[in-house]
């Protein structure tokens, strides 16, 4: 009897451990330094969230946001990042002069801020994910490019029929003043928005031009090309991967 007992105890245990929604919550079932709770599983919020990334990045073309304050390459990354997530209120839509058509609905299963992260929402160390990361500062809210590529995104190829609509493009430039790398979005149809990188005051702003026209540039440094040894690649952001 005490044996029955003890071992209808165990699996009870088991069973709870198993679905404790507290522990969950920090699950990193993939290592790749983000909780499970902010990462989008299903493939039509991936789109999504690509598409509303992408138009978002887009529209800092026409007329930069009021509410982007660190305009620069990556800056054009985390912006549209966290604005692709955040809630599409009637607030959220004035912020943009212009708006690119969106194809689809808003992404519902994550939302900015994030669970557990808040406002942190980027990696900038190695490693799978730690309850202690923000407090650690390993996810911060803010990152340069190079900690975006290495430690935000995965690798996808140095070609772009690998890439979709919202990935990104990184080049690395070593002795360059500034951060050494250099961020772009890919808007697909071999379209691509990015930040020049210097402050608005010094003259930075915001290109759309083709991979085309980009592969002509005097400097083939910036030729987003499989042989260019400073073109890093395409890239997709860890949450939808």
């Amino acid at each position: 009897m005490r044996l029955g007992l003890f071992v209808f105890l165990w699996l009870s245990l088991g069973v709870v451990l198993a679905s404790n929604p507290a522990r969950d919550r920090f699950m990193d079932s993939d290592q790749d330094g983000f909780p499970d709770i902010v990462e989008i599983a299903s493939e039509s919020e991936r789109v999504a969230f690509r598409d509303w990334f992408a138009a978002v990045a887009e529209a800092q073309y026409a007329e930069p946001s009021p509410t982007w304050h660190a305009q620069d390459c990556s800056g054009l990354l985390r912006f549209a990042f966290v604005q692709a997530l955040a809630p599409k209120t009637p607030d959220w839509f004035s912020q943009f002069t212009y708006l690119p058509a969106i194809r689809t609905p808003p992404v519902k299963t994550v939302s900015y801020p994030l669970p557990v992260l808040s406002r942190s929402a980027f990696r900038i160390a190695p490693g799978a994910y730690d309850p202690l990361d923000v407090a650690e500062g390993r996810i911060v809210g803010a990152a340069t490019a190079g900690e975006l590529m290495r430690f935000s995104s995965t690798f996808l190829s140095k070609t772009v029929t690998s890439a979709a609509r919202g990935d990104l493009l990184f080049f690395m430039h070593p002795l360059a003043e500034g951060s050494g790398y250099h961020s772009m979005v890919y808007l697909g149809d071999n379209m691509v928005v990015y930040h020049t990188g210097a402050s608005p005051d010094e003259g930075g702003e915001v290109r759309l031009l083709s991979l085309e026209t980009l592969a002509q540039h005097p400097d083939p440094s910036w030729h987003p090309l499989a042989s260019n040894p400073n073109f890093m690649g395409f890239f997709r952001w860890k949450i939808l991967d």
